[in-house]
């Protein structure tokens, strides 16, 4: 009871509770299953320690089902599609939302009215022009990796196509910033790919992002959820701010995986999504700071999240998988692209898409640019009636190993909030038995 969804509309006040509640079902949920599978596994293991594993996976899965069973309960009298003419079409194991026009939708119970897109900048010209390449990845993995199995069968393997892909790619384009999706295991995706010495990688939930060490010092790093969806719960927005070693300049780099059903937004819609990407910039950036983003956005172009990024941020590339979900956004002007490459799935259902951006400061406003270049039929949809939802930050999950520089950004390391405790004593043995 103390963590039902509540709603403050006249302060809009975020739907914490259920951002929260989502949060722990699915740490407890991940951790059964991690517990169950190693238990299974770890034949070495004395007899008393695997039937101890094995009860409390039992109890974690009673737990996680107890949890999941509330909040779809919950969330049951308020369905996503709200429209008579929308229908819902399954694409390859995915949702789509499929409209001709914008619906007028009701106001879902927590999501007040947005107000204006917080405002961002164009990159500094002060500092030397450089070139920056961009991976964006999602990876398939409880299929590609997993194989459709428990959530440790790709520790059993050594590799598959998807890291060959990523091997071969990061071979040839030395990246420096990637963000992957449906990325599980951050560590073993590194070592198999032959890359774990070059980039430092963080996760969160399943989303995880990767610099290179040789070229960037981190300054500071986090997540925040920016979304939710009534299938897999809270969606990461997750940033690291780095300085380039060779010309000072700095990036604020963001990776997403936006919720389903495909351009639904998930529960406060798309207006909402791309409202709480845009201040989590404004807020967590630096103005002057080059911004760049990668995600599987399940939201294509006509979409109104795609639609409300593309006034303050441009797309720089994007893909074509479930009608072009991919994409790499920045605040670069106009002419920034250096190159671009689509690398193909490698048997994910998603393409792993690359950019090369040139960085040079060019002065003049990047945002007034872009918005006088759009046309009035390319203009986005007025916001629609969705949840401003302050997002909830959490601690990382994996921790900063390199000291931040003198002027830097201190990173967060814990948090007293209930969700922390329980994603720490749930977390915890989950990363030693991933060891």
């Amino acid at each position: 009871a103390a963590m039902a969804p509540t709603a403050d509309v006249e302060s809009g006040a975020p739907e914490a509770g259920s951002l929260l509640a989502a949060d722990i079902e699915a740490s407890i949920c991940e951790g059964a299953a991690l517990l169950r599978g190693a238990a299974a596994e770890a034949q070495d293991w004395r007899r008393s320690y695997r039937l101890g594993a094995t009860v409390l996976a039992t109890l974690l899965g009673l737990a996680c089902a107890t949890v999941a069973a509330a909040g779809l309960a919950g969330t049951a009298a308020q369905p996503l599609v709200r429209d008579s003419t929308q229908q819902v079409q399954a694409v390859q194991g995915k949702q789509v939302l499929a409209t001709a026009v914008y619906p007028a939708p009701l106001v879902p119970s927590g999501c007040p009215a947005l107000g204006p897109l917080p405002e961002l900048w164009s990159p500094t010209a002060d500092a030397p022009a450089m070139q920056l390449r961009v991976l964006s990845y999602n990876l398939f993995w409880w299929k590609l990796f997993d194989k459709g199995q428990k959530p440790t069968f790709h520790l059993q393997t050594q590799g598959n196509t998807g890291t060959q892909l990523l091997a071969r790619a990061a071979g040839e384009s030395h990246f420096d910033v990637m963000g992957f999706q449906e990325c599980n295991d951050e560590g073993w995706l590194l070592a198999q790919a032959g890359l774990a010495d070059r980039y430092q990688i963080f996760r969160d939930k399943h989303s995880c992002m990767a610099y290179s060490r040789a070229s960037w010092s981190l300054l500071g790093r986090g997540v925040e959820w920016v979304a939710l969806d009534a299938q897999y719960g809270p969606r990461p927005a997750q940033w690291m701010r780095l300085r380039h070693i060779a010309t000072g300049r700095v990036i604020f780099f963001v990776n997403h995986h936006g919720p389903i059903p495909i351009n639904s937004g998930g529960k406060c819609g798309g207006a909402a999504v791309a409202h709480n990407i845009l201040r989590l910039v404004s807020t967590k950036a630096v103005p002057g700071d080059t911004v760049v983003m990668t995600g599987d956005f399940n939201s294509d172009a006509s979409s109104s999240t795609i639609q409300q990024l593309q006034v303050r941020l441009r797309p720089a590339f994007k893909g074509t998988a479930f009608g072009g979900v991919d994409y790499i956004f920045s605040n670069l002007a106009g002419g920034a692209l250096v190159s671009s490459k689509n690398w193909g799935g490698g048997g994910s259902d998603h393409d792993a898409l690359s950019a090369v951006l040139r960085v040079d400061g060019t002065p003049g406003r990047a945002q007034e640019q872009h918005q006088q270049a759009m046309s009035p039929a390319a203009t986005p949809p007025p916001a629609m009636p969705a949840s401003a939802m302050p997002p909830a930050t959490f601690p990382a999950e994996s921790p900063v190993p390199a000291p931040a520089a003198a002027n830097s950004v201190p990173v967060a390391t814990g948090g007293n909030d209930v969700a922390s405790r329980m994603r720490f004593l749930v977390g915890a043995p989950m990363a030693w038995l991933r060891k």
